[in-house]
């Protein structure tokens, strides 16, 4: 199923800070919102998330569709009624806890540690929301297990509380806990933010795999879109970043400025050919680093 965002409006006391955003998300899909500081990145995925701040004014849809329905979100319009998804129901402003099982969006949020209960152990945290995802009755340890090697990280290591984990273990902990409950799309939001070249590289292919249809195989020799959702088909990604060469490991790029669209498209043709202003000048400032260097640095960093 594909998730289906449409004329997304996000007032705050009559100012608009979000003005007509629309994204097709479909299992296994991979889009890059790239943007500078106050694009409106953040309000967006709060917003799909379910985690907008109170206060602020909200119209538009948010829908569950049949994959493929989604595919003109960008050319069409919607009210703040249901755009015809499978549930009939718009999600936008629902709650996270409230919405269906398939409707769910997990995000990863630019400060990992806030994600984990600090007393206590990961791997406790991620069977419960494994269990809040609809797994059975005494398979959420072995669920916590699965997800722990799917980003890496040895088993036992969910024995451990937040505080007894590096940074990049706690980081990848919380992706885990992302993605226990079968979410259909991930938000990764900033998730290259202040990491060395080594560990940037390390965490965009990890993202790459774990949403991939055909994804490497795991660290456990399974396969590492299977492990997480369950099917042949990750969950969607949505990499929220200013980054321009992290958003090479995405298939589609939406560019936001003020608030807007200013810019969609496959994400070779649109960093290589960028046609608005605002785009031309990010990929200018990233041109100190190649549009392809992020790829070519993670299949190094995996080979």
């Amino acid at each position: 199923m594909t998730i289906v965002l449409r004329s997304l409006v996000v007032r705050s006391d009559g100012t608009m800070l979000v003005d007509g955003v629309e994204l097709s998300l479909a299992p296994g899909s991979r889009t890059a919102l790239v943007g500078a500081s106050g694009a409106g990145k953040s309000l967006t995925c709060a917003a799909l998330a379910g985690t907008l701040p109170a206060g602020l004014e909200t119209s538009g849809s948010l829908t569950v569709e049949a994959d493929g329905a989604g595919a003109s979100a960008g050319s069409r319009t919607a009210s703040g009624q249901g755009g015809g998804g499978e549930e009939g129901v718009n999600l936008l402003g629902l709650p996270a806890a409230q919405r269906p099982r398939n409707g769910r969006i997990a995000l990863v949020s630019q400060d990992h540690s806030t994600a984990l209960h600090p007393l206590i152990p990961v791997g406790r945290q991620i069977a419960l929301a494994a269990r809040a995802g609809g797994c059975r009755p005494g398979q959420g340890r072995r669920r916590a297990e699965e997800m722990l090697r799917a980003v890496g990280l040895e088993a036992a290591l969910g024995e451990r509380v937040p505080g007894r984990l590096s940074g990049g273990q706690r980081q990848r902990a919380a992706l885990a806990l992302a993605l226990a409950a079968r979410p259909s799309v991930l938000i990764a939001d900033e998730p290259t933010t202040a990491l060395d070249v080594l560990a940037r590289a390390e965490i965009l292919d990890l993202l790459t795999r774990l949403t991939s249809a055909d994804a490497a195989g795991g660290s456990d020799g399974t396969d590492s879109a299977q492990s997480v959702q369950g099917t042949p088909d990750g969950p969607a990604l949505l990499l929220i970043t200013h980054d321009l060469p992290a958003a090479a490991i995405c298939d589609n790029v939406v560019v936001l400025h003020d608030g807007a669209v200013i810019e969609r498209g496959p994400t070779a043709q649109v960093l290589a050919h960028p046609e608005h202003p605002v785009t031309v000048a990010m990929c200018e400032a990233a041109a100190g680093e190649t549009i392809d260097g992020a790829l070519a640095a993670a299949v190094g960093a995996a080979a």
